[in-house]
Formats: C-alpha cells, sequence, structure tokens
C-alpha cells in the first residue's frame, strides 16, 4: 500500500483491511537501509500507543500468522486453536475445548512439542492443575494437547449403566399384574 506523506503503522494496517483473524502479534517493519524493527502489537490496539511507530517511504511491514495449538483425546470438542501470545496456557486450551469428558484421564495428559531433536513428551497433570497443585504450563505454537482416556473409567460408567437399565427393567415386569 503506498506511504505518502506522514505514516505509522496502524494507519497502514488500517489501509490494509485490518489484522484478519489469522495475524499473529509479532511484525516487522524492515527499512530501506536493511534494518529491521521488530514489534509485539497488544491484543487492543487502541490501548497500544508505543508500537504505533512511524512508517517510511520504501519500509516493508510484515506482518506474523497466528500460531496454532491443538487439543486431541477424551475432550468435548477436540480442535486446533490460535494463539496470539505467550499467555496461551494448558488450561485456557482445554476449555476452549470444551473440558474434559467423564472418562478423561486427567493425570495422564502430554503435551506433545516438536523440537529440533524430534517430538518432546511433557507429561501434565491435568487434576493437579484444575486444583492449583501444579503449575499451568504455557504451550507453544505446534504444541499438542493430549488428553488421553480411561479404560477403567469408561468400562466402570458402561456397567453402571447397564445396572441402571437393568434395574428399571425388572422394576417394570414387577408392577405388571
Amino acid at each position: 500500500y503506498p506511504a505518502i506523506g506522514e505514516r505509522r503503522l496502524f494507519d497502514l494496517i488500517s489501509a490494509a483491511g485490518g489484522l484478519s483473524d489469522k495475524a499473529g502479534r509479532n511484525v516487522t517493519i524492515e527499512h530501506r537501509g536493511g534494518e529491521k524493527v521488530e514489534l509485539q502489537l497488544s491484543s487492543n490496539l487502541a490501548e497500544d500507543t508505543k508500537n504505533n511507530v512511524d512508517v517510511f517511504p520504501g519500509d516493508t511491514i510484515i506482518v506474523s500468522r497466528a500460531g496454532i495449538v491443538y487439543v486431541v483425546g477424551d475432550v468435548q470438542h477436540p480442535s486446533g486453536f490460535m494463539i496470539e501470545d505467550s499467555s496461551f496456557t494448558v488450561l485456557k486450551a482445554l476449555a476452549l475445548a470444551g473440558g474434559s469428558t467423564r472418562t478423561s484421564s486427567l493425570s495422564k495428559t502430554k503435551i506433545l512439542r516438536q523440537t529440533p531433536n524430534g517430538i518432546q513428551e511433557i507429561p501434565v497433570n491435568l487434576k493437579k492443575v484444575l486444583y492449583a497443585k501444579a503449575p499451568d504450563l504455557a504451550l507453544v505454537k505446534g504444541d499438542v494437547l493430549f488428553v488421553p482416556g480411561s479404560a477403567a473409567k469408561a468400562a466402570a460408567y458402561r456397567t453402571g449403566e447397564a445396572a441402571m437399565s437393568l434395574s428399571t427393567a425388572l422394576a417394570v415386569v414387577a408392577v405388571r399384574p
């Protein structure tokens, strides 16, 4: 977009139609001479006056893409969620996924993180995190939060449901003349 006269960063972001849903908060401004300015925008641009810097003719503005964190396993709504900043935690991801199910094995939750040495498994005792007995870990883009199911809990619930059905059936038979 052409920048005629004095322009500031937010003016040019506005001229481009604003930030998209997939936009991250890291912005790089490359000046003509090769100098780069890196900025971390807040989620509320109206209050972020310090990052509304001058932009000069010939500058290139690069807005990063937001990262995605995936929540899979025994949760209500497994999905991928966009993260904007470093304050995206395990509990926030779980809340966006609708919470765990009644058969989740919360103490065996893991974060799967891609590192230069391969995939790293980070154990998370989600039961302790939910009761504030363990720290709520930060997630980074590309992380997968895996909440496994518990076979024992699933079997117990199926047994309980079968017992309830059987007792209801017996009660109906006992009432008949």
